[in-house]
């Protein structure tokens, strides 16, 4: 099992990005989204999320845990992973420093078959370090 960790620092609050990041079938701070489908309420939802093409199947991502206390949400994606990896599960926290925050976002997962496990790692952490950076763009509008 492999395992990437990102992190940025952000002059805003911790509660208003762990809002928007809570917030798990709002997408609207995703860039490229056309539609977001969600099934069910909390704890084992599931957002399907259309990008691309309109061929291109949904991928589906499920919260497996949302900790208000904690500032983590945590979910994995079961189908349609659009990244080279398999048994890929997730969490974000955000933590509170000084008046602003702290974002660290990490994976564990495995290299799908043909993929090195250097290949797979960087593409995973290239995505968190986008999604961290719409997350931010996103949370400053709010």
């Amino acid at each position: 099992m492999l395992e990437i960790t990102v992190t940025r620092d952000s002059n805003l609050s911790a509660e208003t990005v762990y809002e928007l990041l809570a917030d798990f079938g709002n997408t609207s701070w995703m860039k490229g989204v056309t539609k977001t489908d969600v099934e069910g309420d909390g704890v084992g939802m599931v957002r399907a999320i259309f990008a691309g093409p309109p061929e291109n199947p949904p991928v589906r991502e499920m919260l497996t845990e949302r900790d208000d206390l904690k500032r983590k949400v945590a979910y994995s994606i079961p189908e349609n992973n659009p990244m080279p990896v398999d048994e890929y599960a997730a969490y974000a926290i955000v933590t509170e420093v000084g008046t602003g925050c702290q974002i660290e976002w990490t994976g564990n997962f495995v290299a799908k078959e043909g993929i090195d496990d250097e290949t797979a790692k960087n593409t995973v952490g290239g995505m968190y370090g986008v999604l961290i950076e719409w997350l931010l763009e996103g949370a400053a509008k709010a």
